[in-house]
């Protein structure tokens, strides 16, 4: 399971299409949970009013500190290595990278671990389908570097498929309030499964608020935003 991805080194500039660009190859399911505000049983809607979550929606835009260019520019490269370790191994089956959804971030090992889920396009039927990986990194032993180089490994990268309400939001270090969705069985990733969780010692490397997809201001209604400060270190 253990692979090391490579390239993709250095910035990466990313734009994600418009929502309304992508609704159209979107599964019902994921169109469900854009409606719901993310969770797919629609409790969101039904349990708080229409007004209320217009209010947390502008609370998010005052809050977010990029735009969606620059929030997905964060994301992108750990979605481009798992894409290269899914690619590698589905020959005729690959696929392109969309939308960075959410991630999280945690210290096992003595290295910076991440669970994601994201939007992929398939090569041959065009739909975009959701994904969950697993990555880290592997610090260089040179120590002459800075910043230090790093090796991306990839634990897993599959497809969450359909329905999309079988599968948990949560781990030993992921909130189920960040909605990743992780694959079923506590073997199918290595860091924060239930069978190791109480063996595990995970230690949160710091904060970075990470807005939620399409969530963001564009450039324009940035500038009449107050600026807030987030605690954050480096990304990989």
């Amino acid at each position: 399971m253990d692979s090391s991805a490579t390239g993709f080194r250095g910035r990466i500039e990313w734009a994600a299409p418009a929502l309304k660009d992508l609704l159209p190859d979107l599964s019902r399911d994921e169109q469900l949970r854009l409606e719901n505000g993310g969770q797919a049983d629609g409790r969101r809607h039904k349990h708080k009013g229409r007004q209320r979550i217009i209010k947390q929606d502008e609370q998010l835009m005052s809050m977010a500190l990029r735009t969606e260019g620059e929030r997905d520019a964060l994301l992108i490269r750990r979605v481009q290595h798992a894409l290269c370790h899914y690619n590698a191994r589905h020959k005729g089956g690959e696929f392109d990278a969309v939308k960075p959804l959410m991630e999280a971030r945690v210290g096992f090992r003595d290295q910076v671990w991440f669970h994601l889920n994201f939007w992929a396009r398939s090569r041959s039927t065009n739909k975009i389908k959701r994904f969950f990986a697993e990555v880290h990194y592997k610090p260089s032993s040179d120590t002459s570097k800075y910043p230090r180089a790093t090796t991306p490994i990839v634990e897993i990268c599959t497809i969450m498929e359909d329905p999309l309400s079988q599968y948990r939001r949560a781990c030993a270090f992921c909130p189920a309030s960040d909605n990743i969705l992780h694959p079923k069985g506590c073997r199918k990733f290595v860091c924060g499964n239930d069978k190791d969780r109480f063996e595990q010692r995970l230690l949160r490397c710091g904060t970075m608020y990470i807005e939620p997809p399409f969530s963001c201001p564009s450039k324009i209604e940035r500038q009449g935003l107050p600026y807030r400060s987030s605690s954050s270190s480096p990304s990989q």
